[in-house]
């Protein structure tokens, strides 16, 4: 239906091309609609329109046919695109991975500068590492508006991504993918020196290639810090910890090393986490205590804690405490955390029911923690519900 009614605001021309190629057209679609539907649109995804019109391709006219596929990507783009009055978010993201992958943004360029309007005010874009460069550089011309900006699957550096970054006002939230393709060891400095001055962001992702945390340092009002690459450091870690987050509540870190010191200065920093996962070979475990006491003082409100440390019942605090203190906790996972030796939880979990919270749905301890059968029979007994998901050894 969505594709039939582009169809329909298409010109004559365009709807004859279908039929004389072979494509079924009912007596509606053969007709304007009253209403131009275009116009309305707000949020566009050019990948959600291009797994459409393959669908009523393949129904229409029975056969898979790229050309004919993507004659009507790019009519029915360029009808958006001069359509629509004011654009809030565009994408080019494949949320089904069942497409035939191109770069559709070629399509919009084409379209430039009749689509200025268009896409003047955007306030996000989700685009992929294969993004059309001509197209990012007219993009940063003309609009200067955009808060959100996702790049997905980046294999290599890219200066129009870079400009489009340094053209922005007010960007307040930037995500960035690695490709798995990628080699481990490329840069993307144009990338990374385009953030040299912003201080807007309130949340920053980043998966398989990490930034220097000095460049954060002025973004005083961050709220989410997610850094994901297993096989990297961070860098600036020292200075960014000496600075406040009143407002970050929201911390991953998942690298390669990290230090518990510098954890607790960022910890104290701000005004507690609600969601907490910090995964590495600890550096100096012999700051563990200093960690277990940050978390304490500061993080009461968390919700959700993921840690995978070594030795880690020198970074937490007894289970009985634990449950006490963390009060509306709800999501615990420790499954990649080691201890030194086997360890018998069973008469901690009993005296820690009482404390366990009813919105906790899920724990994961270490592999090597353990319960024998008697004790876990006890623990539930007293926990009085059976509405949670525990992982350990019994």
């Amino acid at each position: 239906m969505l594709i039939s009614t582009y169809i329909s605001r298409l010109t004559d021309d365009d709807r004859n091309f279908l039929i004389e190629s072979g494509v079924t057209l009912t007596d509606w679609m053969k007709r304007k609609t009253c209403f131009d539907y275009p116009a309305f649109l707000r949020n566009l995804n050019f990948n959600d329109i291009s797994y459409s019109v393959e669908q009523f391709i393949f129904k229409n006219f029975e056969k898979y046919d790229l050309n004919l596929i993507n004659f009507l990507i790019e009519k029915i783009g360029h009808l958006l695109i001069t359509k629509i009055q004011r654009l809030n978010y565009l994408g080019f993201f494949d949320r089904f991975d069942q497409i035939f992958h191109v770069d559709y943004s070629l399509f919009v360029f084409k379209s430039f500068p009749n689509g200025k309007c268009t896409l003047e005010y955007i306030r996000k874009l989700v685009c992929n590492g294969n993004m059309h460069p001509e197209f990012l550089y007219a993009l940063a011309d003309c609009c200067e508006t955009i808060r959100d900006l996702e790049f997905l699957d980046i294999y290599e550096d890219n200066d129009a991504l870079a400009y489009l970054i340094s053209s922005q006002k007010s960007l307040r939230s930037f995500r960035l993918e690695v490709s798995n393709k990628a080699s481990r060891n490329f840069e993307i400095i144009n990338i990374q020196n385009a953030f040299q001055g912003i201080e807007t962001l309130i949340d920053i992702q980043l998966n398989k290639k990490l930034f220097p945390l000095t460049l954060f340092t002025k973004c005083n009002e961050l709220q989410k810090l997610h850094f994901d690459s297993k096989y990297d450091d961070i860098y600036g870690m020292e200075e960014f910890v000496k600075q406040k987050f009143p407002n970050l509540k929201d911390l991953k870190l998942r690298v390669k090393n990290i230090s518990a010191i510098q954890l607790s200065k960022l910890i104290n920093n701000s005004m507690g986490f609600d969601k907490l996962c910090i995964s590495g070979n600890v550096e100096d475990p012999e700051n563990a205590m200093m960690f277990r006491d940050s978390i304490i003082k500061n993080c009461i409100n968390l919700y959700s804690l993921s840690l995978a440390f070594q030795q880690i019942e020198n970074f937490i605090p007894k289970l009985p405490i634990l449950f006490k203190t963390f009060k509306n906790l709800q999501f615990l996972d420790l499954m990649l955390s080691v201890s030194v030796d086997k360890l018998n939880i069973g008469n901690d979990l009993i005296e820690a029911a009482p404390y366990i919270s009813k919105q906790l749905c899920y724990i994961h301890f270490p592999k090597n923690w353990f319960c024998d059968n008697e004790s876990n029979k006890r623990f539930f007994d007293v926990l009085n519900r059976r509405n949670l998901t525990i992982l350990l050894h019994v």
